[in-house]
């Protein structure tokens, strides 16, 4: 059975770009800029990236993320695929995502093998993500 450690909170300031409708749905970009903080460094490291979401015609957002937390040669990029579920409030939303990571930093080079799932919540320009690594 898989288990769940958790790796990092991201915390995190968002910013809309509407692109318009697209075959797909209506395609929305999110810049992010904020902290991540973490048991595996000491005080916050900075995160930044982008979230390109394309609305599905039932509401949920087909998320694609491309994001770096760190800077210097403590960097780690991720990507990510998910899911944002509409929440009952008017512009809240879930994020439920899978991530991958890249690294030079040899600190954090476990992470190159490591699979993460992230949730959170975002809404009124904030995001909030819990990070977990995956292990057996």
């Amino acid at each position: 059975m898989p288990n769940l450690e958790e790796f990092c909170t991201i915390e995190a300031n968002l910013t809309m770009s509407v692109i318009g409708n697209t075959p797909a749905g209506m395609r929305i970009d999110f810049p992010f800029e904020g902290i991540a903080t973490s048991a595996h460094w000491e005080g916050e490291r900075p995160v930044k990236g982008v979230d390109y979401a394309t609305v599905r015609g039932d509401g949920t957002m087909d998320l694609d993320i491309h994001g770096v937390i760190g800077s210097g040669r403590e960097k780690v990029s991720y990507s990510a695929s998910g899911v944002s579920l509409a929440g009952e409030e008017q512009g809240v939303a879930y994020p439920r995502e899978l991530l991958t990571f890249a690294t030079a930093d040899k600190a954090m080079s476990f992470l190159n093998d490591s699979i993460g799932v992230a949730l959170g919540k975002g809404g009124d320009g904030k995001l909030s993500l819990t990070v977990y690594l995956v292990s057996d």
